[in-house]
């Protein structure tokens, strides 16, 4: 998910995800904490929806006028489509697009902490986020 499905949420709306092609098991585990956490709560499972699929199910998400806004994270190329998409419809996109973050390491800090941090930034989540490491300096 993305930051600004809590905030969704928060707001009363539904949440439709569809990760990336690439990581489609990933989002089958973050489906089934949502979907444990909504049930200790006795909130309907269908406040987070999971749809795993490639490039033509994200196509199909921007050009569905049933959902008013789109957020994607990805390349820049991607948010060029996803923008002329939903914008064709004048429906609202949200993008996080060619994260590419570093990680400073100054002389006194602490290494054990800062591997352990520039490890999970860079691998953590397969690249699948917009902050990313990309390089340590």
């Amino acid at each position: 998910w993305a930051w600004n499905t809590a905030l969704a949420w928060v707001c009363g709306d539904v949440c439709v995800w569809k990760p990336s092609e690439k990581t489609p098991i990933c989002g089958i585990a973050c489906q089934n904490i949502i979907s444990s956490v909504l049930k200790e709560n006795n909130l309907q499972e269908g406040i987070s929806c999971l749809v795993n699929g490639d490039y033509t199910v994200g196509e199909f998400i921007t050009k569905d006028n049933r959902i008013p806004l789109v957020s994607a994270t990805g390349s820049i190329r991607m948010g060029k489509i996803v923008a002329q998409a939903v914008a064709a419809r004048l429906g609202k996109s949200l993008l996080e697009l060619g994260g590419n973050n570093a990680i400073i390491i100054t002389p006194d800090a602490d290494l054990k902490m800062t591997v352990i941090g520039a490890v999970f930034g860079a691998v953590g989540t397969a690249g699948q986020r917009c902050t990313s490491t990309r390089r340590l300096i």
